[in-house]
């Protein structure tokens, strides 16, 4: 029963980090630190997805 508690414990804070992060990055953007397109650019390199380009 322990380790269910640390686990919940460690994804809370794994959830809570990951949403703080989220919020100072729009703000960043939104204040104009960091560039729109930058922020695209490291989107697009960390995305596990690879998207396919429709061929037309």
């Amino acid at each position: 029963m322990d380790f269910l508690k640390d686990l919940g414990i460690a994804g809370f804070l794994f959830f809570l980090i990951k949403g703080i992060l989220w919020l100072v990055l729009f703000a960043l953007v939104y204040f104009g630190v960091v560039d729109k397109e930058k922020v695209n650019k490291l989107k697009a390199k960390l995305s596990f997805r690879k998207k396919r380009k429709k061929r037309e």
